[in-house]
């Protein structure tokens, strides 16, 4: 496939239908991009080179008429001086110059319309390469969202699962909802052994204090014992 078929198929290209069609639309546009891009720098080029070409002929007109103006000068004075082979042989340069400048004229019409066609091509594919990107940019901000959606749905239906067998019946229909009495029965149960244990400390507190009351007041009877023996 030549440049110009390449280039006319990717600009009429229609990028939606043609990702609709693709089992990984992503994968298709990145690829598109790669084609786009790459004929963007051939069409570039080729443009250039029309673009140099329609100079190129302009300046051969320019030289021709130049040419002519002065070969006609030419034959006029050797046709002054009676040399008339001289100016026939001068006229019949100046006439293939003339042919010559009258076919550059034609090819330079034609060069303008090749270089003016590239030119359109080429803004219509940079048109079309960025629409291209936006369109990957649109797939990639949906793919994400899509998966992030996915997770929410799959930690959901989790949440649902835990849900579903907490509440699921066992055995001959009981309902699941005494697996959690029994949970809360069991904390309470924990939690009176630990209001015991508090209490249980608080008395054990209580008798060392005592304790150490009686044997401060002993120790107290002895001096007071020692002091009146002292008397």
């Amino acid at each position: 496939m030549n440049l110009i078929e390449r280039i006319s198929r990717l600009i009429s290209a229609n990028i939606n239908h043609l990702l609709e069609q693709a089992e990984n639309p992503e994968l298709m546009v990145k690829q598109m991009i790669r084609d786009m891009e790459g004929s963007i720098i051939e069409l570039r080029r080729e443009a250039v080179r029309a673009v140099a070409r329609v100079k190129q002929i302009d300046q051969q007109i320019k030289t021709a008429g130049t040419t002519a103006e002065e070969l006609e000068k030419f034959a006029k004075n050797f046709l002054k001086k009676g040399e008339e082979e001289k100016a026939r042989e001068i006229l019949s340069k100046k006439l293939h110059t003339v042919r010559a400048q009258e076919t550059l004229e034609k090819e330079l019409v034609n060069a303008r319309e090749v270089a003016e066609r590239l030119k359109s091509d080429l803004a219509r594919l940079e048109d079309q390469v960025q629409s291209a990107r936006r369109k990957k940019e649109e797939l990639i901000r949906r793919k994400q969202l899509a998966e992030a959606d996915l997770r929410s749905q799959k930690a959901a239906r989790k949440s649902s699962d835990i849900i579903k067998t907490s509440t699921e019946t066992v055995s001959g229909g009981v309902v699941g909802e005494s697996k959690i009495a029994d949970y809360e029965n069991e904390v309470v149960f924990l939690e009176s052994v630990a209001e015991t244990e508090r209490e249980l400390l608080k008395d054990d507190i209580k008798k060392e204090l005592d304790l150490q009351k009686l044997s401060e007041e002993s120790a107290i009877e002895e001096e007071m014992e020692r002091l009146r023996k002292d008397l």
